[in-house]
């Protein structure tokens, strides 16, 4: 059976597969009741279902974004509650979809240079006007058979330190933290087993973090409560969800992690802050 809450999910709006109506189409089927799209650099996912909110008031959504935080504390931020309307925010998150569009026509150069003839246009189309990234590229890799699935693409091409990996040139961490707070947003620490230690947390708790993704997919029962008491130890608010992207992806099961309502209440509290 499904979870009830979802607060980590892609669309088309940045590198997940479903649009966002599908996405919501989807939540409504399985019955979720909290939901949060959190598109790379972008909210156009949350906008897109603006109809289909007010159509199911049964399911509450909150406003999220994912952003990279680069430099030397490399780590990717959930925004919670961010404004949408915040036109200082808006600027911000259009110069760093323009700066993905710079960066993988810098990796397709490098994959061109490899002998793998890469169209920079095809990669485009298939973001669909949405905020563009490696796994585009890595599908492109897919459709030319060059690899099987994103994953490969990722670990023989664009992974960091890849042949084709080129820096995204965003905000450090401490500038991320700060863009999300700005717009009112909760700053959260994505993923955290990806590269997450208790120093690395602390510096990042320094920096004005204010909460820990503890439910993910890839974490054990036994990380995830190593992650709880660390939230915990740094009063952290805790979150939790899929990382959908949707069919096609490693990423393809909706509300796959058992996320506890507690969580939700928490996030909101700190919110009316």
């Amino acid at each position: 059976m499904p979870s009830l809450i979802d607060l980590h999910t892609h669309t088309t709006a940045s590198d997940g597969t479903l649009s966002p109506e599908r996405l919501f189409a989807l939540a409504v089927e399985l019955k979720i009741r909290v939901l949060s799209i959190t598109d790379h650099d972008s909210l156009e996912g949350l906008q897109a279902t603006r109809a289909l909110q007010a159509a199911h008031p049964e399911i509450r959504v909150i406003p999220g974004i994912e952003m990279s935080a680069e430099g030397e504390i490399y780590c990717h931020l959930l925004g919670y509650f961010v404004d949408a309307k915040n036109p200082l925010f808006q600027a911000k998150l259009s110069g760093l979809r323009r700066r993905r569009l710079d960066r993988v026509a810098e990796m397709v150069k490098k994959i061109n240079a490899m002998g793998v003839e890469v169209d920079y246009n095809r990669v485009i189309a298939l973001a669909s006007g949405g905020s563009v990234g490696r796994p585009h590229l890595a599908d492109v890799l897919m459709e030319m058979g060059v690899v099987k699935n994103r994953q490969e693409a990722f670990d023989r091409f664009l992974k960091k330190d890849g042949p084709a990996y080129v820096p995204a040139g965003g905000p450090t961490a401490g500038e991320t933290i700060a863009l999300i707070r700005a717009a009112g947003g909760i700053p959260v620490l994505a993923h955290p087993s990806y590269y997450t230690n208790p120093e690395f947390l602390k510096r990042l708790v320094d920096l004005g973090l204010m909460g820990l993704e503890v439910y993910y997919p890839d974490h054990s029962r036994s990380l995830t409560q190593r992650y709880l008491e660390l939230a915990g130890t740094y009063n952290l608010i805790v979150t939790g969800g899929s990382d959908f992207h949707g069919p096609k992806t490693q990423r393809d099961e909706l509300a796959c992690v058992d996320v506890p309502e507690s969580v939700v209440d928490a996030l909101v509290r700190a919110a009316q802050v």
